[in-house]
């Protein structure tokens, strides 16, 4: 049980007796051990764990020279766990009472069911924060969690901030490289990010969060809350600009350039209405299948003439219901409207009927996933 601390000489004492009560209702396969990481508290912290590790020979302290925040804290005290204590598990959690000892066997449990990262949630069904909490701390910790929820577009998660979490040594592996953020609570929001980018199962457990008993309590200032703000805004927005949708999109808006290029090109040489848009089309399916090869699904990338030749073949069959959609819905729709307003009518056809359209069929047909002798492969 990694616990960092700065000033916390009132609490730890308590804390530890506590603590060893709770570690023999822990399954017998489970040797308890707790690791205080200090920050060179001035108000002697550090002396009264080492009066503890006197008494109990599953404490022990990691002394920084300097402060070095909270994450910065999880970070070297997570790595001297595995590295020197060879931990299975690694619990992070709070000095202050905040976080229910009790619980600490609920966590184990999801670890031994298979959840690699297990947290600690006020929000979920069972859970709580302080009903004596100021009005404007309620609307930060509940509006500050929503907002992450619903950008990170995540329901099974209910708790981004949570400081309470148990967590296998490879997850912290995984993930450290990445965290950048050290010393505010961004720590806690991009370890969960990046948790769930390499796949581990997270689950949770109810927790009441209480108030702390000894010392003053640590809420986040403003520039935390706009560092945390300004991660999770950031963060989605390069998801949605590297995702595979946005690619898709950045092609569809090149076809839409390239076909009414051509649709201009071939109503002026004479060619009929429904002609026009018939080979138009055919030119931005061209472009689309060229563009999304190579960049959309560059790593489902087809390759080869006879195969580039035969999934283009393919390609056309599966955009033949783009071309059928166009050829029907771009005349009627100029027939409508007038031809003037004809960049109006394409842009409507392509962004409501033929963009969800493509989509669908270039992710089942073209550049598909397929299972082969039980392991996952991709068409080449």
């Amino acid at each position: 049980m990694v616990i960092p601390t700065y000033n916390e000489r009132g609490n730890i004492e308590p804390l530890v007796d506590i603590l060893q009560k709770v570690f023999k209702k822990v399954p017998s396969q489970w040797e308890m051990h707790i690791l205080f990481v200090d920050d060179s508290s001035p108000d002697g912290t550090a002396d009264i764990v080492r009066k503890k590790m006197e008494k109990f020979g599953n404490v022990h302290l990691f002394l920084n020279k300097e402060k070095v925040g909270l994450g910065g804290a999880y970070m070297k005290g997570m790595t001297y766990a595995i590295a020197e204590l060879k931990a299975d598990v690694i619990f992070e959690f709070d000095a202050d009472f905040q976080h229910d000892p009790e619980l600490v066997p609920n966590f184990l449990k999801e670890i031994e069911n298979g959840a690699d990262l297990v947290l600690g949630s006020r929000y979920m069904k069972g859970g709580s924060i302080p009903r004596y909490w100021s009005l404007m701390r309620k609307i930060l910790s509940v509006g500050g969690n929503f907002y992450i929820r619903t950008l990170m577009l995540d329901r099974k998660i209910h708790d981004w901030t949570t400081g309470y979490r148990a967590l296998r040594p490879w997850v912290f592996e995984k993930v450290k490289g990445k965290i950048t953020e050290l010393k505010t609570y961004t720590f806690q929001i991009s370890f969960l990010y990046y948790a769930r980018q390499v796949d581990a199962k997270i689950a949770e457990v109810p927790l009441n969060f209480a108030e702390r008993r000894w010392g003053e309590s640590k809420m986040p200032g403003l520039e935390s809350m706009i560092k945390t703000f300004w991660f999770v805004t950031q963060t989605r927005i390069l998801d949605f600009i590297h995702s595979r949708f946005f690619k898709f999109g950045i092609v569809g808006f090149t076809g839409f350039l390239v076909n009414f290029g051509f649709l201009r090109l071939f109503r002026s040489l004479g060619l009929t209405e429904t002609l026009s848009w018939l080979f138009s089309t055919e030119m931005a399916i061209i472009n689309n299948y060229v563009f999304n090869n190579l960049w959309t699904f560059s790593e489902k990338k087809i390759g080869g003439i006879k195969n580039t030749l035969a999934k283009f073949l393919q390609f056309n069959l599966t955009s033949a219901g783009a071309l059928a959609i166009q050829s029907v819905f771009g005349p009627l729709g100029v027939k409508l409207v007038g031809v003037k307003y004809d960049a109006l009518v394409l842009a409507f056809v392509v962004a409501f009927i033929v963009l969800p359209y493509n989509y669908l069929m270039y992710n089942l047909v073209i550049w598909k996933t397929w299972k082969l002798g039980g392991r996952g492969q991709t068409g080449k």
